[in-house]
């Protein structure tokens, strides 16, 4: 039976109708969903979280080649569905993914397809899960165009420089909103982003802190943002031995140049 047809059942069956409040648009393309489950590449020798697992089309995929899968789903509706799951290795949690504490659990790897709504708030707060080595996410596009620019662009921002800061990100492939339903005003993209490694002399508070000034009004000049934090000659100084021109905005810097200008305000080597 075709995934499109099945889920329409399943919604009828179980009175789950898409929640827009939830961002549900569940994915309903057997290629999209063999083509996202090759991209996690399960393991059988790994267990992995799965953010928002709905009706189950990607967690059996990945279930069947993996440890275990332990699927985080906020919807309660979804209880009298999942009462009927036979696979011995998915494990169901309903809470919210925000809510939860990642590093309790026996995983280095997360995927899901993640409403739009909790989508920033997310990605940073699985940054900070040093235990999550690995992430495969779809996004909606306008978003994964976020996280993927480069500086300069007008899409580039302070969540750009914060995943670029934990991770190495990869583009993998876009998917048009005909595969979802109910179908989105705008189409997915799907993302992978692989943890790096950060100097431990680092203070990853203070820079991200850094990170936020830098940010905190888009139409003023870096060194003006800076000014609420850093007294001006503090500035000037940092940002010439960076290496950095005084009238820059936050936007024409990279991560290097972040961490490097972090150094010098910080007086780090």
């Amino acid at each position: 039976m075709e995934i499109q047809r099945s889920i329409k059942i399943l919604i009828e069956k179980y009175k789950i109708f898409p929640s827009e409040k939830l961002g549900q648009n569940f994915l309903i393309n057997s290629k999209a969903l063999n083509y996202i489950t090759e991209a996690i590449n399960p393991d059988k020798n790994k267990s992995y979280i799965e953010i928002g697992s709905g009706f189950l089309q990607l967690t059996n995929l990945v279930a069947e080649r993996a440890k275990e899968v332990i699927a985080i789903e906020k919807d309660t509706r979804f209880k009298n569905f999942y009462r009927e799951i036979t696979s011995p290795n998915i494990k169901i949690i309903f809470a919210d993914a925000l809510d939860i504490d990642l590093s309790k659990f026996p995983i280095n790897e997360v995927y899901g397809n993640i409403p739009y709504y909790i989508s920033s708030q997310l990605i940073i707060r699985i940054s900070h899960f040093m235990n999550v080595k690995r992430g495969v996410f779809l996004l909606q596009k306008e978003y994964a165009n976020r996280i993927l620019s480069k500086k300069g662009s007008k899409d580039y921002g302070s969540i750009t420089v914060l995943v670029d800061f934990f991770f190495n990100k990869r583009y993998l492939r876009t998917f048009p909103s005909s595969f979802f339903y109910p179908k989105p005003t705008i189409n997915s993209a799907l993302i992978e982003l692989n943890r790096k490694e950060i100097d431990k002399n680092l203070d990853v508070q203070n820079f991200l802190a850094l990170l936020r000034t830098s940010f905190g009004m888009r139409r003023k000049k870096l060194f003006n943002n800076l000014k609420q934090k850093f007294k001006e000659e503090v500035i000037k100084e940092a940002m010439l031995n960076a290496k950095i021109p005084l009238n820059s905005r936050a936007e024409n810097l990279d991560i290097d140049q972040y961490i490097n200008l972090y150094r010098k305000l910080f007086d780090e080597n």
